[in-house]
């Protein structure tokens, strides 16, 4: 049974605080090993735990559900504006994550509608590389002006959850490609106008989303094949 201390709180053994907080016994040894929540000691050398140990329990608990680790709760519990930039870290670690999940769940319902004998594989690959995250290589512009873009650009796509419409998109270009459209025909046209309607929609009138779009489509298609880098650059200029 939990004994009282000098200041009138409830002191727990190990196995009672344990099971207080809903822990197990090995969760406590290891959060008092590394440092994190340090039990105190009896005159018996039994280790034993006070109320005001639970909130700092609880955090540490929360912070782990939210996939933080124990260094960065270590670091974050020791000074309240690490704690914050913790939070906001978590915060977009998980939306990209959602989002990521959102594009495979897309991937997967598009190959189970699609025919075996008509499924593109190129296709699918290519939309996974634009929307999946692939690093892009170094060179110009500069690694840092572009991975401010992306973080910009990464930011707007998780708030309007566009995936479907790039998706699409990204499919019927390539498909008038195969068809022999180019950029200059009506079919193309149209297709170049949905994009830049796209891009409209997606920057919402800000001068610097639309520049950070303009660092990363030119530095992404230019890794791509010229018939559908030609509509992304037609896209982008009338833009």
């Amino acid at each position: 049974m939990p004994t009282s201390s000098p200041d009138g709180g409830r002191v727990y053994r190990v196995r009672e605080f344990a099971a207080l907080a809903g822990v197990t016994i090995r969760t406590l040894h290891h959060y008092d090993r590394v440092g994190l929540l340090k039990a105190r000691r009896t005159r018996a050398s039994y280790r034993v735990y006070r109320d005001s140990d639970l909130p700092r329990l609880q955090q540490i608990l929360v912070l782990r559900f939210a996939g933080a680790s124990l260094k960065e709760i270590g670091d974050a519990l020791r000074n309240t504006s690490k704690l914050d930039d913790l939070l906001s870290a978590r915060r977009w670690s998980i939306k990209v994550k959602r989002a990521r999940l959102n594009s495979m769940a897309l991937l997967l319902e598009q190959l189970q509608e699609t025919p075996p004998d008509r499924r593109d594989w190129a296709d699918f690959a290519s939309f996974v590389a634009d929307v999946g995250g692939q690093a892009i290589a170094d060179g110009s512009p500069g690694k840092r002006e572009l991975d401010a873009a992306l973080k910009m650009i990464g930011e707007r796509r998780l708030a309007l959850d566009i995936t479907k419409e790039e998706y699409e998109l990204h499919r019927d270009i390539r498909v008038a490609i195969a068809r022999g459209d180019t950029p200059d025909t009506p079919a193309g046209k149209a297709l170049v106008a949905r994009w830049r309607s796209a891009i409209e929609r997606f920057v919402g009138g800000s001068r610097q989303l639309r520049d950070a779009l303009h660092i990363v489509m030119n530095t992404r298609t230019g890794r791509t094949e010229p018939a559908y880098r030609a509509y992304v650059e037609r896209a982008l200029k009338a833009s």
